[in-house]
């Protein structure tokens, strides 16, 4: 069962690596103009209300509100990929716009729940971030609802809980100490203000590719075979 797992992580994080080498053009053209006013606006922001509670929370607002469009982008372009389809980037940035609002809520709500597990003692907000992993694909994929998407990503992780606890652990972080790492050399080797907004925007660019390994596990998940429903316990049974 061990074997089988590691085998499943193995092609998950192959399939995912090939995937990203082969489309980061499309990606980087369709994602990096957002991601990157996302870095330069987040910077602003924290600059100009440096030392006040605005200098975490105004970043985190425009960050909520940018990243919806982006990230449909982005599994809209994997879900056109899996279908042998080829959308053009204006097709895949009008498509996100139009799922803009409900990934909106779903996205304010997620980082609510996260951060309220995360401040209790961590271990919540990471089992928590693991059951939320797959309901931004089931809302931009099928157009459910934020509490249908939430609902169906908790059904979905149910039995795939270390799958994408241990997904997570092996791209999330080491990308994210990657970014800080790089953020911060930059600043005490040069201090270039606009250098450290293009860093911090290659390092959200690299940290795409945890949706791309997200995604490609959500593809197997939602391919296995339903369980069997139970017997009936009363009545007679067949032989």
């Amino acid at each position: 069962m061990q074997t089988a797992r590691a085998a499943q992580i193995q092609t998950i994080l192959t399939d995912a690596y090939l995937f990203f080498r082969s489309h980061i053009k499309t990606i980087t053209a369709v994602c990096l103009p957002f991601l990157f006013a996302a870095s330069f606006f987040d910077f602003i922001l924290a600059k100009n209300f440096r030392e006040t509670p605005l200098a975490i929370f105004s970043p985190l607002a425009l960050n909520l509100l940018i990243y919806p469009i982006y990230t449909a982008a982005l599994i809209q372009l994997m879900a056109a990929r899996a279908r042998k389809e080829q959308p053009s980037n204006s097709a895949l940035i009008a498509a996100a716009l139009q799922q803009w609002f409900p990934l909106l809520i779903l996205k304010t709500v997620s980082v609510f729940i996260i951060g309220l597990g995360i401040s209790m003692l961590v271990l919540p907000g990471i089992w928590l971030a693991v059951r939320l992993a797959f309901a931004e694909f089931h809302l931009v994929l099928f157009g459910v609802t934020p509490k249908v998407a939430i609902q169906k990503s908790f059904a979905d992780t149910r039995n795939h809980i270390g799958l994408v606890f241990v997904l997570l652990f092996v791209t999330y972080v080491p990308i994210f100490i990657l970014g800080l790492g790089a953020d911060s050399l930059v600043q005490t080797l040069t201090g270039n203000e606009f250098l450290r907004i293009v860093v911090n925007t290659v390092s959200s660019l690299i940290a795409l590719f945890v949706h791309v390994v997200l995604f490609r596990a959500f593809m197997d998940v939602i391919a296995e075979p339903a369980p069997a429903p139970p017997p009936p316990t009363d009545g007679p049974q067949l032989p």
